[in-house]
């Protein structure tokens, strides 16, 4: 890996960090009690709990604060963590325009420099970032939560300078007809000369991708809707609508509350328990490169909603019985580690990869656009209404994401059509039924 190489990787890591720490970062900040306490989803009197979560009775250490519950804090967590995902489907509707029009480097700076600022007038709105705690029982700092959403600068700032570095992208450059300074990229690229067969190579195939498209011509939203396309249109959103409705995300956003529900310490719930969860996310895309192409998208789809089935109805009924000991609490925290599991290597990367893949090339950036659509459009939905069925079902809710799992296999099992492998001639025959 050349330096060039590496700067592209580096800076699309920091891309990466960016949106996964405001994942997390939600996730953390929702249970501290200062955020908590500013945003009205609690009150504070003054009392205390000890590590248990038990009332203080006598000289007890003082653990955390005591603090009484909102009537309407589920809406409110609802309302803020759900806002960022509503931001990121505007910026979907407005990347695929501006990425045409300004290429994926000034559009990618763009949302940097926008998402930095985000996070400053988040971490500095309203009393500034406040001071550290002197004493926490005497006092609420908010600090540390402004802290938490003022770092998002950080990555944010990183990938708007990296993106400063890095060249403009060789196929948006083609599809301008400023093919020099493409196989000039390509050649920076390959550590290589642009007369070198390689960098002409993938000039080649870009220019021919170019070409490709420019003959398909241009088209229109209703074209994904014609007889021939309107099948992948409507199993793109809806694969898109089951990733989302599997739950993943009510658990990556609010999983310290569960655990908490479950019946574990605050700091189990806050830094042990998710720092284990995202580990396993991670660990799990690797058997999901395999499987994509070893196995095939509908495999991975079936075998999924399968799974994440089996593992929501085990976390419910293993949180049934958390009152009779630790056991059954590490029971449940364990099925969902292995429901987070099931999904990262199925359902997480097949709906990417299949709508990339499925559409023709005039359709293509429509009809992708229409699934991440969808993903954003149910994210935000989950995320809204996510605290609401956790107060009024706690664990119970898991039981809706089993059935909605169930739906997925049903969709998947026959509905989802294998594209692994598949010429788009052989995929028009397929979608239309002639094949």
């Amino acid at each position: 890996m050349n330096s060039s190489q590496f700067l592209v990787v580096l800076t699309a890591s920091f891309g990466g960090l960016l949106f996964g720490y405001e994942v997390g970062v939600m996730n953390v900040v929702l249970v501290m009690d200062a955020f908590r306490i500013f945003f009205r989803f609690f009150s504070w009197n003054g009392d205390a709990l000890d590590e248990m979560g038990n009332d203080i009775k006598g000289n007890e250490e003082k653990m955390y604060h005591k603090l009484e519950e909102a009537e309407n804090k589920a809406t409110l967590e609802g309302v803020i963590t759900s806002s960022f995902v509503l931001g990121a489907l505007c910026g979907v509707l407005m990347a695929t325009y501006l990425g045409e029009k300004y290429g994926r480097q000034r559009t990618i700076m763009i949302g940097a420099c926008i998402f930095t600022c985000g996070a400053i007038i988040q971490g500095l709105s309203v009393q500034g970032l406040g001071t550290p705690r002197k004493n926490v029982w005497e006092e609420v700092s908010n600090f540390e939560w402004r802290f938490a959403l003022l770092f998002q600068v950080v990555p944010g700032l990183d990938l708007a300078t990296l993106m400063c570095f890095l060249p403009k992208s060789p196929r948006w450059l083609c599809s301008k007809d400023r093919d020099e300074e493409a196989v000039q990229v390509l050649a920076k690229l390959n550590a290589a000369s642009t007369s070198d067969e390689l960098a002409q190579s993938e000039l080649k195939a870009i220019q021919g991708d170019v070409a490709a498209t420019r003959a398909a011509g241009s088209s229109s939203f209703g074209e994904l809707f014609s007889p021939v396309i309107r099948r992948r249109t409507f199993i793109t959103f809806l694969m898109q609508l089951f990733q989302q409705w599997t739950g993943i995300n009510v658990i990556m956003y609010y999983q310290s509350q569960i655990y908490n529900e479950i019946g574990f310490t605050k700091f189990m719930s806050t830094v042990v328990l998710p720092i284990i969860n995202n580990f396993v996310n991670f660990i799990s895309t690797f058997p999901g490169m395999w499987g994509i192409e070893r196995l095939g998208r509908k495999t991975l789809l079936v075998i999924g909603s399968l799974m994440m089935m089996v593992f929501h109805i085990s976390t419910w009924a293993f949180s049934t019985q958390t009152d009779k000991g630790k056991l059954w609490q590490y029971l449940t925290v364990a099925s969902i580690f292995l429901m987070v599991f099931s999904f990262t290597w199925t359902w997480g990367p097949v709906p990417w990869v299949y709508q990339a893949e499925v559409f023709p090339l005039c359709v293509r950036v429509k009809g992708s656009a229409v699934g991440t659509v969808s993903n954003f459009l149910n994210n935000w939905i989950i995320a809204f209404v996510g605290p609401a069925l956790m107060k009024a079902w706690s664990t119970k809710t898991f039981l809706l994401l089993a059935a909605a799992c169930l739906l997925a296999w049903i969709y998947s099992q026959f509905f989802v059509i294998e594209c692994k492998g598949l010429s788009i001639d052989e995929m028009d025959a397929k979608m239309t039924g002639k094949a």
